[in-house]
């Protein structure tokens, strides 16, 4: 169950930066420019807002946030959760946490896809965005794009899938933590 976890966890921290710098397509990840000042400033105020959940978490990723090139997204202690797991690939990073019957995750980014007439969107997408075996949370903060999605085992059962009210209290306790810049 651990594996399954870990690799979960994996894959979706690959789906954030696996793309090419130049597709053949004309697709290109391009970074986005970070307000690391503002971010510093939040990471103090998440810090003495809560300074268990921060510093807990520090201890845990042994290092890995000083190649982290964005600022990192956690929740706090109000949000009942376990301290994460953490796997990151310097642009993009991905905090897992595993609930009963369900899993959160944060995957956060600092590149967008620009490209041709062949990235076309057909739905305006919103915070909130149910996605048949969960839900995600999608925001942009400090130059940074972040989803918190949220995957239940048994998604036609349980309640937190189906509607908002999880996910936007989850959101309601997020913390910033330094990355590399910092």
């Amino acid at each position: 169950m651990e594996f399954a976890k870990v690799a979960l966890a994996a894959t979706l921290l690959a789906a954030t930066t696996a793309a090419p710098a130049l597709a053949k397509n004309g697709v290109e990840r391009v970074p986005t420019a970070i307000d690391w000042a503002a971010a510093k400033i939040a990471a103090k105020r998440s810090l003495a807002r809560d300074p268990e959940a921060v510093e807990k978490f520090v201890a845990v990723t042994n290092g890995k946030l000083r190649t982290v090139e964005l600022p990192v997204l956690i929740f706090g202690s109000d949000a009942k959760m376990e301290t994460p797991q953490f796997a990151n690939q310097n642009s993009a990073y991905v905090a897992f946490y595993t609930l009963e019957g369900a899993q959160v995750s944060i995957l956060g980014s600092h590149t967008v896809l620009t490209g041709t007439e062949d990235l076309t969107g057909h739905h305006q997408a919103v915070a909130y965005e149910s996605i048949g075996s969960g839900a995600d949370y999608n925001l942009n903060r400090y130059g940074a794009h972040y989803t918190i999605r949220l995957t239940c085992d048994n998604p036609i059962k349980d309640v937190r899938c189906r509607k908002p009210e999880f996910l936007n209290s989850v959101v309601q306790t997020l913390l910033v933590v330094n990355g590399a810049a910092q």
